[in-house]
């Protein structure tokens, strides 16, 4: 019975040690979550990342354009595909590499090399 105490002590105590750090881990969920604003040169780009994969991209050189998108990370990936519009095809993924250089940085880069960096708001 003396040997069991212990066991049981060391057993619980790893179980205890376990959980504190799955607690202490990071917050799941998507971290691009929220919305970015990049504003340079005449240029307004505004990426609303919801849960869930949805969003909205606007574009205002002048003229303020909205596109509902689908989105998914893939190792540092951005697959973005617009929906209910009448210029993108839903089939099209447009795929741009993406950085976090901070909570509040996001740089996109995107297929011809050109970056750009957003905020978050």
């Amino acid at each position: 019975m003396k040997r069991k105490i212990p066991t049981i002590f060391a057993a619980m105590f790893i179980l205890i040690l376990a959980f504190s750090m799955v607690a202490c881990g990071k917050k799941s969920g998507n971290s691009l979550t929220g919305t970015w604003e990049y504003n340079e040169d005449g240029i307004k780009a505004v990426y609303v990342f919801e849960e869930g994969g949805t969003g909205t991209y606007t574009m205002d050189t002048g003229e303020s354009v909205t596109y509902k998108m689908k989105y998914e990370t893939k190792d540092n990936h951005l697959l973005v595909s617009y929906v209910d519009n009448d210029v993108f095809d839903e089939t099209d993924v447009f795929d741009s590499e993406y950085t976090l250089k901070d909570d509040n940085t996001l740089i996109i880069k995107d297929s011809f090399g050109t970056e750009m960096t957003f905020v978050k708001k």
